[in-house]
C-alpha cells in the first residue's frame, strides 16, 4: 500500500512538471484538491494554501509586511462579519497576480467592449501602440466596467432589441460630444437620460481644454524645450484617446445584434473621464509656467494617493524633464549652458572678470530648481559645472574639459545597478527619447532614481578634486595662504620686528616725503635678514610694499600710509579677490598700529633703561621715572593681550582652514573657511561691522598710548638737556681748578639755582601732564573693558576679564562694579529673563 501512494506521489509530481512552469505551487494546489474529502475540508485546505501562498510571496519582497499580513489575517479569522474568506484572499491573489503580469504593458484608455455575447470576445483582440508601450485589451484592470458580465448577456440582447431609435442617435451624439462636437439630441429627452448624456460630454468639454493648451494660437501653450516635451505627451494622451473613442464609435454604429446603450457607454467613461480630469488639472497649474517651474508643478502629482494619477504625473514628468537631462549633462560634464529659453536653473552673465568668475558669472535661479531636486544637489551641480569652466577658462595650462569629461565618465562607468538610468544619460547625450525602457528596467525615471543624488556626489567630487589638485600643486595655493597670515597678518615675528627697526627712521617722516622704491629696497634687506629668505620664489615675488594715503586732508606720517602687499593673479585672484585684499590691508593696518605701538613703547624702555645709569646723582626725577615705567608696563600689558587674542582667536579658524586645504575639500567650502578665518580675524582685531563702537574706544586707547611714549620722549630730552647741563658745570669746575681759579663763582651759583628751578618746574609740569594723561588713559581703558564685557561675542568678553584679571580697573570705577562686569553678566542676564517670565505668567488682578 505505501508502494503504491508513493508511486502515485511521484507520478503526481512528473504531472506538474510537464505541465506548469511553477510545479511546487501545481503539486501542493493536486494535492489539496484529492485529499480534500468534504466542501467543508476542502474551504479550509484552500484558506491555508492560499494565506501559504500569500506569505511566501511577500516574505520574498519584505518580511515586515509578511508579518503585517499574519496580523491582519488574525484578526479577519476571528471577525464574525467576512465569512467568505477563502474568495476574498482568492481576490487579493488574483490582483495581485494580475498587477504583476501588466507592470510593463499598462494602457492609457480601455479599449471599449459594448457588444453582447458573440460580440464580446471579437473585440477583444484589438491592441494600440504608443511609443514603446503597448496598448491590450486586458480592460477590467483596477477594478472599472467596461463591459457587462457574460451572464446579463441575454437580458442585455432582450433591452437592446426593444431599445428606441432615438436611444441609439443619442448614444452616437455623445460619442461625438466625448469628442468635443456639439449636438442637440439631448433636448427632449428624459432626465436620466440627460444626466448620463451630461457626464459622458464632459469628456468633450476636457477634450477642449487639453486641445486649447497644445494649440500654440491660444497663448496658453508653455514655451521652450521642457514646454513641447510636456505638450508631446499630452498629445500622446489625445491621441491613444483618439483611438478609443473611434473603437468605440465602430462598435456604437453596427447594425442589428450589435452597439451599446448610453449607460453602457458612461460605464466606460468612467476611466477616460477619470484621467482626462487629472490631465486638465495639471495643465491648469502649468499655465504660464517653463523650465524646472513646470516640471515642479507637474511633480506635485507624483505623490498624489491615488496610483493612477501618480502614474499619470510620473510619465509627463519624465517626458518634459529630457531637455532638463541634456542641459544637465552638458553642464556636469563640459561646463556648457545651451539655454536658448531660460529654462535651466543655472544662469550665466556676461561681463564677468577673470577674477570675480567663481563667484559673480554663474548663479542659481531658486525658483527654477526642480522640485524633485535638494538644494544641495543644485547647489553641488552649479560648483561641478563652474569647476569645469574654471579648468577651462582660469586655469589655461591645466588639462582641458574633454579631458575632465573622459575621467568623470571613467569614474562614473564603475556605477551599475539602479544608478543606471542617471549615469547611462550622463554619460552620453542621447538624441531621442530612449529612457522609458531604462525605466522599466530599474522601476524608476532618472529624476526619482537614488542614483540622482549619488552621480550629482560623485561629479561634484570628481571636478572639485582635479581643481584642487591643480591649486595645490601647479599654483601653490598652501604656500599663499601660509603667506597672507605670515606676512600680512604679521604672525612672523622676527621678520616684522626687523621691519620696523629698519623702517623706524624713514616712517617717522611726513608721508609726502616717502617712495616706494626706497621702502622697497629696506623690505628687501629685512627678508635677507630673517627666517623670510627661507621661502620659495614664488612667494618672495609677490611680496611688495605700497602707501595708501588718507583722504581726509590732514597730513600723514608714513606709519599712517605704509602697508604690505601680497600681489596674487590667475587663478588664485578667485580666492583673494579685491574685495579680500582690501580686508587684508583693513587687518594689516589695524595689526601694523598695535605693534607699531608696542615697538614704540620698548624702545621707550630701552631709553629708559639707558638713561636710568646716568641718573645716580639726580634723585629729583626717580619718582616720576618709576611712575612712567610703570604705566609703560601698563601699556604694553594691554598691547600684547590685544595681539594675543587677535592670533589666538582667529587660529582654529586658520587651522581648519589649512586642513581643508590639505585634506582636498572642494573651492567653495575653502572660500567659506577662508571668509570665516577672516571674519574671525577682524572680529577680535575689533574692526567688523559689529564691533565699529570698540574700535572707536579701542583707537582712544592706542592714541592715548602713543601720547604716552611722546611724553617719555619729551621728558627724557628734558633729562638729557639738565643731564648735559650738569655734566658742562662739572667739566669747566675742573678746568678751572686746574688753572688754579675758582671752581664756582656766586653768579654761576646764581644761573645754576635759576636753571635747577627751571628744570624742577619742568619736571612739575610733566608730573601733572602725567596726572590727566592717568585718568585719561584708564578712562579709555576702563570704558574699553566695559564695552567688551557687554559685546555679545564671548572671546571679546573674555579679552575684557584678561584685561582687568586682577581687578585693578574695577576697584577704581563704579561702572565696573557688579552686575555689569563679565563674571556677572550672564547671572545679570539670567536674573532679569527670569524676572520676565514671572512678569508674564503672573494673572492679571481683578
Amino acid at each position: 500500500m505505501d508502494s503504491i501512494s508513493s508511486n502515485l506521489t511521484i507520478l503526481l509530481r512528473q504531472l506538474c512538471e510537464e505541465l506548469s512552469p511553477a510545479p511546487d505551487a501545481a503539486y501542493e494546489l493536486a494535492l489539496s484538491y484529492l485529499t480534500s474529502t468534504n466542501g467543508k475540508g476542502r474551504t479550509v485546505q484552500d484558506e491555508r494554501l492560499l494565506c501559504q501562498k500569500i506569505y511566501n510571496r511577500l516574505a520574498s519582497i519584505s518580511a515586515q509586511d509578511a508579518d503585517k499580513f499574519t496580523e491582519s489575517y488574525a484578526k479577519l479569522k476571528n471577525s464574525l462579519i467576512l465569512k467568505q474568506r477563502v474568495s476574498i484572499l482568492s481576490l487579493l491573489m488574483s490582483l495581485s497576480d494580475t498587477s504583476h503580469q501588466n507592470e510593463s504593458t499598462q494602457q492609457l484608455f480601455p479599449v471599449p467592449n459594448l457588444a453582447v455575447a458573440n460580440i464580446c470576445t471579437g473585440s477583444s483582440n484589438s491592441k494600440s501602440t504608443i511609443g514603446s508601450v503597448s496598448w491590450s485589451s486586458n480592460v477590467l484592470k483596477q477594478g472599472s466596467n467596461q463591459s457587462l458580465p457574460e451572464d446579463y448577456s441575454n437580458a442585455a440582447i432582450v433591452l437592446q432589441s426593444n431599445a428606441r431609435p432615438n436611444e441609439r442617435a443619442c448614444v452616437r451624439d455623445a460619442v461625438l460630444a466625448a469628442m468635443g462636437v456639439r449636438t442637440r439630441s439631448a433636448v427632449g429627452v428624459s432626465r436620466p437620460v440627460q444626466m448620463l448624456y451630461s457626464r459622458i460630454a464632459q469628456l468633450g468639454f476636457l477634450h477642449d481644454r487639453l486641445k486649447e493648451f497644445i494649440d500654440p494660437s491660444s497663448g496658453l501653450m508653455p514655451q521652450g524645450l521642457m514646454g513641447e516635451g510636456l505638450v508631446s505627451s499630452i498629445r500622446d494622451e489625445l491621441t491613444e484617446y483618439y483611438r478609443s473613442i473611434a473603437l468605440l464609435q465602430s462598435q456604437v454604429c453596427e447594425g442589428e445584434g450589435g452597439g451599446g446603450t448610453l449607460r453602457r457607454v458612461c460605464v466606460w467613461a468612467q476611466e477616460p473621464l477619470h484621467r482626462l480630469t487629472w490631465l486638465a488639472n495639471m495643465v491648469h497649474t502649468a499655465h504660464h509656467k517653463k523650465g524646472g517651474e513646470l516640471a515642479s508643478c507637474i511633480h506635485r502629482f507624483v505623490g498624489h494617493g491615488d496610483e493612477r494619477v501618480a502614474t499619470l504625473a510620473r510619465r509627463l514628468l519624465t517626458a518634459l524633464t529630457y531637455p532638463l537631462l541634456l542641459m544637465l549633462t552638458r553642464w556636469l560634464l563640459h561646463g556648457e549652458i545651451e539655454d536658448n529659453f531660460n529654462e535651466f536653473f543655472i544662469e550665466s552673465r556676461n561681463g564677468v572678470p577673470i577674477d570675480r568668475m567663481w563667484h559673480d558669472k554663474y548663479r542659481v535661479r531658486e525658483w527654477m530648481v526642480p522640485s524633485f531636486m535638494a538644494r544641495e544637489q543644485a547647489a553641488q551641480i552649479l560648483a561641478t559645472g563652474k569647476s569645469v569652466v574654471f579648468m577651462r577658462e582660469a586655469c589655461a595650462d591645466e588639462l582641458g574639459p574633454s579631458d575632465h569629461a573622459h575621467h568623470l565618465q571613467a569614474l562614473l562607468k564603475q556605477h551599475n545597478g539602479i544608478h543606471y538610468t542617471f549615469y547611462s544619460n550622463l554619460l552620453q547625450i542621447i538624441s531621442s527619447m530612449g529612457t522609458e525602457g531604462a525605466e522599466r528596467e530599474c522601476g524608476r525615471a532618472w529624476w526619482e532614481a537614488e542614483g540622482l543624488r549619488a552621480g550629482v556626489e560623485a561629479a561634484h567630487a570628481a571636478a572639485s578634486q582635479r581643481l584642487l589638485s591643480a591649486l595645490i600643486s601647479h599654483h601653490h595655493l598652501l604656500d599663499h595662504l601660509a603667506a597672507h597670515r605670515r606676512y600680512l597678518l604679521l604672525a612672523q615675528g622676527d621678520f616684522v620686528h626687523h621691519l620696523m627697526t629698519l623702517l623706524q627712521e624713514e616712517l617717522n617722516k611726513p608721508a609726502s616725503s616717502l617712495y616706494v622704491h626706497n621702502l622697497t629696497c629696506t623690505l628687501e634687506a629685512a627678508v635677507r635678514a630673517t627666517n623670510a629668505q627661507f621661502e620659495p620664489p614664488h612667494v618672495l615675488s609677490r611680496l611688495h610694499v605700497n602707501l595708501y594715503p588718507n583722504c581726509d586732508g590732514r597730513e600723514d606720517s608714513g606709519w599712517d600710509v605704509f602697508a604690505l602687499q601680497y600681489r596674487v593673479d590667475g587663478p588664485l585672484g578667485t580666492l583673494f579677490p579685491a574685495t579680500c585684499a582690501a580686508r587684508y590691508r583693513a587687518l594689516f593696518a589695524q595689526l601694523w598700529r598695535v605693534k607699531r605701538i608696542e615697538h614704540a613703547l620698548h624702545r621707550a624702555w630701552r631709553d629708559h633703561i639707558i638713561l636710568h645709569k646716568r641718573l645716580k646723582y639726580m634723585p629729583e626725577v626717580w619718582g616720576l621715572m618709576r611712575r612712567v615705567s610703570c604705566l609703560r608696563a601698563e601699556a604694553l600689558r594691554l598691547c600684547g593681550a590685544l595681539q594675543e587674542a587677535s592670533c589666538v582667536g582667529a587660529e582654529p579658524a586658520w587651522a581648519e582652514l589649512l586642513a581643508a586645504a590639505a585634506s582636498g575639500h572642494h573651492l567653495d567650502s575653502l572660500l567659506r573657511l577662508h571668509h570665516n578665518a577672516l571674519e574671525r580675524h577682524s572680529i577680535h582685531a575689533m574692526i567688523h561691522h559689529t564691533t565699529q563702537e570698540l574700535q572707536s574706544y579701542l583707537g582712544n586707547v592706542l592714541n592715548e598710548t602713543l601720547a604716552l611714549r611722546s611724553f617719555e620722549t619729551t621728558l627724557h630730552a628734558g633729562i638729557r638737556a639738565e643731564l648735559d647741563r650738569r655734566d658742562r658745570i662739572e667739566q669747566l669746575k675742573a678746568e678751572k681748578l686746574s688753572r688754579g681759579e675758582y671752581a664756582f663763582t656766586a653768579a654761576d651759583e646764581v644761573q645754576d639755582k635759576e636753571k635747577r628751578k627751571i628744570f624742577l618746574q619742568f619736571l612739575a609740569n610733566r608730573k601733572a601732564d602725567l596726572n590727566v594723561w592717568t585718568r585719561t588713559y584708564r578712562g579709555h581703558v576702563t570704558t574699553l573693558i566695559l564695552k567688551l564685557a557687554l559685546h555679545a561675542e564671548i572671546s571679546l568678553q573674555t579679552l575684557a576679564f584678561r584685561l582687568d584679571y586682577s581687578d585693578f580697573y574695577k576697584r577704581g570705577d563704579a561702572k565696573l562694579h557688579e552686575p555689569l562686569t563679565y563674571q556677572h553678566k550672564r547671572l545679570s542676564e539670567i536674573g532679569l529673563n527670569l524676572a520676565k517670565s514671572k512678569l508674564m505668567r503672573r494673572p492679571t488682578k481683578k
